[in-house]
């Protein structure tokens, strides 16, 4: 198997696992053959190829800045 064929596989799995809703141990129950500790190895490469854990997303949030707030600042 080449190392973009494992990929794909992994890649695959780890989509499987994520929609499923179920644990990690709940998955590997019905998925005989699969090593927890590859799982946790796949799932921890992506995460950081992604740069963002499943289920997590970073976001903006609005912030306003009023003139009275700032004048208030100035004079403590």
């Amino acid at each position: 198997m080449t190392k973009a064929e494992l990929q794909e596989l992994w890649a695959t799995r780890i989509a499987e696992y994520q929609a499923s809703g179920q644990s990690i141990k709940e998955w590997l129950a019905s998925h005989e053959g699969i090593n927890p500790r590859q799982l946790w190895y796949w799932l921890r490469k992506y995460k950081n190829q992604n740069g963002v854990s499943s289920g997590k997303s970073n976001r903006w949030l609005p912030v306003e800045v009023s003139e009275q707030a700032s004048i208030e600042q100035g004079n403590t």
